[in-house]
């Protein structure tokens, strides 16, 4: 058996901050901001993704220096690499724009092999932000198989929200995390609560975490709902802390089988992706001291929510 294993996007991104900086050609992409969230707690992470040949070599080698297994990502020669704009104006505000040259990524994940076919066998598998198609195909490549399984979502205009809607992507799930602004895009709403009904209504038994950045994340256990803290020093840029949050939440739901516990080695991974600007940045970061150190703060501040 393997460790831990993100499917999804694996993009080339272009970030420009307001009055401050720009970098070019970033490793980024939900898939890979997870893959870093479960690297702080485990060596054994491996990603299955679609880029095209003109992926630069160098961000592969950049990213396997980091120790993410990439036998299960492919280069298609039928496509183009995901291009994206990333745009922080200085309030913070975040745009995100695919570039017209690269693919979508829905063309990307229709491409997508199963990571079985790359001889990888996790233990934990997180499904992270992509097309909806992309997320179904995932479930049916890990169908029948004895896996943890987590998802996000990602809700952009181009995206169907039909398979959300008729809740069949969720009735599999171990875990279902998203944001709150991505459960008020779907269901309008970001009562935990009343999510959890939705779900037991559409036969998810799946545990629900709800990410509300700063705020932190609520997690919802037999009826009662735990806050677990935002664990930031200093916060850099916060492009794939949702993501790394999910990441960390794998490893610990797979290490411990306790949601709580989960959500606190999430909140302590995407405390290294916001301190830092880029995946790779945030992997050569990783500091167990730091790590058994935030995670400790962050088991101190667990509050009851209702």
């Amino acid at each position: 058996m393997h460790g831990l294993l993100t499917i999804g996007e694996l993009t080339v991104d272009d970030v420009v901050v307001e009055d401050d900086c720009a970098d070019w050609k970033q490793a980024g992409g939900g898939a890979l901001y997870s893959a870093v969230g479960a690297l702080v707690w485990s060596n054994d992470v491996a990603l299955n993704s679609v880029v095209g040949t003109d992926f630069p070599d160098g961000l592969l080698s950049s990213l396997d220096a980091s120790g993410i297994c990439l036998d299960a990502v492919y280069k298609s020669p039928h496509a183009l690499s995901i291009g994206l704009w990333l745009l922080y104006e200085s309030d913070g505000t975040r745009r995100q724009f695919e570039k017209k040259r690269g693919a979508t990524f829905a063309d990307l994940d229709r491409l997508r092999a199963s990571p079985y076919t790359a001889g990888l066998n996790p233990l934990g598998v997180h499904i992270a932000p992509q097309s909806s198609q992309g997320q179904v195909l995932a479930l049916e490549h890990l169908a029948g198989r004895d896996v943890v399984r987590t998802m996000d979502l990602l809700i952009e205009p181009s995206i169907d929200k039909t398979p959300y809607l008729d809740g069949c992507v969720f009735r599999e799930l171990d875990a279902f995390l998203p944001s709150a602004q991505e459960v008020r895009d779907v269901w309008g709403h970001s009562d935990i609560h009343a999510l959890s009904n939705w779900l037991s209504e559409h036969g998810s038994n799946a545990t629900l975490a709800i990410k509300r950045g700063s705020d932190g994340v609520d997690v919802l256990i037999g009826g009662t709902v735990t806050n677990v803290p935002s664990v930031v020093d200093k916060l850099v840029d916060p492009t794939g802390a949702g993501d790394a949050f999910c990441g960390g939440f794998l490893a610990g739901l797979v290490a411990t089988g306790d949601p709580i516990e989960a959500a606190i080695r999430g909140s302590v991974s995407a405390s290294f992706v916001c301190e830092t600007r880029g995946a790779v940045a945030a992997a050569v970061r990783i500091d167990p001291e730091i790590v058994e150190r935030r995670a400790s703060k962050a088991r101190r501040l667990l509050r009851k929510v209702s």
